[in-house]
C-alpha cells in the first residue's frame, strides 16, 4: 500500500474533523411543540380553544406561561392567553408588592405595549402580549410567593 500524498491526508483528516464537528453540535433534544393532542384540539373546536382550556387548567404560574410560550398563536388571540397567564402570576407579587415593584413592573408592561405601537398588524399585538405575559412572570419569579 501506498502512502497517500500529503494533500489527501490534510483533506481526510478536514473531512472526519467536519464530521466530528457536526456530530457534537447536533442538539441533544428535539425542539419542544405545544402540548396540546389533536383530539383535544378536535373536542374543543380549534387550537385557541384548546390552549385556553389547558391553560385555564394550570395551576402554575409558571405552568401557564410555558403553555403560552408553546402553543402561542402568533395573532392577537395570544391577549386572551396572556390575560391567563396574568391572572395566574399577579396574584403571587403584586398585592404586596411596594410602590417601586409596581412602577418598574408597569415599565416592564409599557415597553411590551410599544412593540404594538411601533408596527401594524396583529402578529405584533401577539407578540406585545406574551412579552406582557413574561414580565408577569419574570416578577411573580422574582417578587412572588411560591405558591
Amino acid at each position: 500500500m501506498q502512502p497517500l500524498p500529503h494533500g489527501r491526508v490534510r483533506f481526510r483528516y478536514c473531512l472526519a474533523a467536519i464530521g466530528l464537528f457536526v456530530a457534537c453540535s447536533a442538539p441533544a433534544t428535539a425542539a419542544e411543540q405545544c402540548p396540546v393532542s389533536e383530539a383535544a384540539i378536535t373536542k374543543a373546536g380549534g387550537l385557541a380553544n384548546a390552549v385556553t382550556a389547558a391553560m385555564k387548567t394550570e395551576f402554575s404560574c409558571e405552568g401557564a406561561y410555558r403553555l403560552l410560550e408553546l402553543c402561542q398563536l402568533g395573532s392577537s388571540g395570544d391577549n386572551a392567553l396572556s390575560d391567563i397567564v396574568l391572572s395566574k402570576c399577579e396574584p403571587r407579587f403584586l398585592p404586596k408588592a411596594v410602590a417601586a415593584t409596581k412602577a418598574a413592573y408597569e415599565k416592564a408592561r409599557a415597553k411590551c405595549n410599544k412593540i404594538a405601537e411601533k408596527n401594524e398588524g396583529s402578529m405584533y399585538q401577539g407578540q406585545a402580549a406574551v412579552c406582557i405575559a413574561r414580565s408577569g412572570r419574570d416578577f411573580a419569579r422574582k417578587y412572588g410567593t411560591k405558591s
